[in-house]
């Protein structure tokens, strides 16, 4: 049997798609302008597959599917602000995308440090017991390190936690010490969860206001920088996620292996003197 001619071999997907809703009319109507601005953006950035991604049956299945694309190339996009302009908001999500690029912020805000325990991994929470919070930390950051203490005695002995170096150890001081170890990813979650990596994905976040998302234009130079602070950021956040996966195998005596490893190479460093005020 002869295939069929290229001018028919699409016809029966297209015989089956079914016409826009009425909803999906007026917003294209109505908002026009911008989605032939994001018909535009999707073939400058995806000539090979925005043909694919414009004809799929319905808006919100085109915006996902660049996003995806967007992802997947380059980095990736703040998915709740996706989720919510395709749902509930007033105006669809392209003409929010003429706005700006959607960045997917990695930081930690005031809410996500002071539930870290509960929020986050144990892992990635053990590793930041080891480090001393910037004296600027939120204003508290002796308060902080308590309650984190607090939390870290529910999981690990509290004869291992009390080997800490009271008020934790300055994170420069952290890096030399796990430098050449199994341990580096301590120092680097440290950096992280203290916005101090120097990287734009993971020192911002919107619960804190510091970004607002909307201040990049679709810019090939931004794009392609973007890109290239995304693969630091995922390389420190990978080895990061690497050490957590082995702590929290057997996290009591894991935690103990690292500060058999790391105190020794602390300078002067001072065990057993640990703040421990939900002992009293």
């Amino acid at each position: 049997m002869q295939a069929a001619p290229p001018t028919l071999s699409g016809l029966s997907e297209k015989l089956l798609r079914r016409p826009p809703s009425l909803r999906e009319l007026v917003t294209l109507v109505g908002y026009a302008d911008d989605y032939a601005w994001f018909a535009g953006l999707v073939r400058r950035l995806f000539p090979d597959e925005a043909e694919a991604t414009l004809a799929a049956p319905d808006l919100r299945t085109r915006v996902e599917r660049f996003a995806n694309l967007f992802g997947g190339k380059h980095f990736p996009l703040y998915q709740p602000y996706f989720e919510f302009f395709l749902e509930d908001g007033d105006e669809p999500p392209w003409s929010w995308l003429r706005r700006g690029i959607p960045f997917d912020l990695m930081g930690f805000g005031y809410d996500g440090l002071h539930e870290l325990w509960n929020g986050y991994r144990d892992g990635i929470s053990a590793l930041l017991l080891l480090a001393k919070p910037p004296d600027s930390f939120y204003g508290e950051s002796d308060e902080i390190r308590v309650a984190w203490l607090e939390s870290a005695a529910e999981r690990i002995p509290q004869q291992t936690l009390q080997r800490l170096p009271e008020g934790g150890i300055p994170v420069e001081e952290l890096t030399e010490a796990v430098k050449d170890t199994r341990f580096e990813g301590a120092a680097k979650a440290a950096s992280w969860v203290f916005a101090e990596t120097g990287n734009f994905f993971l020192d911002h976040s919107y619960e804190d206001g510091s970004y607002d998302g909307f201040a990049d234009p679709w810019e090939d130079e931004i794009i392609a920088e973007g890109t290239e602070e995304w693969r630091r950021a995922s390389a420190l956040m990978d080895s990061v996620f690497t050490l957590a996966d082995w702590m929290e195998e057997d996290l009591p005596v894991r935690f103990a292996e690292m500060l058999d490893t790391v105190l020794p190479r602390v300078p002067e460093q001072e065990q057993g003197k640990e703040d421990d005020d939900h002992d009293d």
